[in-house]
């Protein structure tokens, strides 16, 4: 029996193709205790990061592989880890905007992102931008991509991990890149802050 106040997290897939639903509680504290076994190597790895950032006339600075090679083994794993967890996050997402509950999607998102943009705006632009393309055929993950942003552009300062996807919808002949965007919040938890199509 269910519990009237219980929240369910995100869908997403398991390794064997079947759709599993977590509670969002245990999918948070599973998350948090996989991204704190590394937060500490990620801190220190972002201050870096940022120090750079904010040398640089750029207003966003991609973590380029030769810091990553700093990484010991088994932070490199954590990381590894956390990609992907956070990936198989913006799949469900994905999975729910295919479906038309952007609604939803903006509902779990950072307080970042419903201070830069309403529910009901949101959803306007991601059926607006998703409308013309069609129905979504095969998907194809391009992985996980970490930033850091100095706060001068159109997002506010902080990191960023985009996770990308080339999409085949039923109406352009060609392919679509699809965006799903997380921020770190100042608790040290992950949450989606954006969706793009181009």
């Amino acid at each position: 029996m269910q519990n009237s106040e219980t929240k369910y997290f995100l869908p997403f897939s398991g390794a064997d193709g079947d759709t599993i639903y977590a509670l969002e509680t245990e999918v948070v504290c599973i998350m948090k205790s996989r991204i704190s076994a590394t937060l500490a190597a990620f801190l220190l790895f972002s201050a870096s990061i940022a120090c750079r950032a904010q040398q640089s006339q750029s207003p966003q600075q991609a973590i380029y592989p030769a810091a990553l090679q700093s990484l010991t083994k088994e932070q490199q794993a954590a990381l590894d880890q956390q990609d992907r967890d956070i990936a198989q996050v913006a799949s469900a997402i994905v999975v729910l905007i295919d479906q038309n509950k952007a609604g939803e999607v903006w509902d779990q998102a950072s307080p970042i992102a419903k201070r830069i943009i309403s529910r009901d705006d949101f959803m306007k632009k991601v059926a607006r931008d998703r409308s013309p393309l069609g129905a979504p055929g095969l998907r194809m993950p391009l992985g996980a991509k970490h930033y850091r942003y100095d706060g001068t552009g159109n997002l506010p300062a902080g990191a960023y991990i985009n996770i990308l996807y080339d999409t085949q919808f039923s109406q352009p002949s060609q392919s679509s890149r699809e965006m799903v965007t997380f921020i770190l919040d100042s608790d040290k938890v992950w949450r989606f802050v954006g969706y793009s199509v181009r």
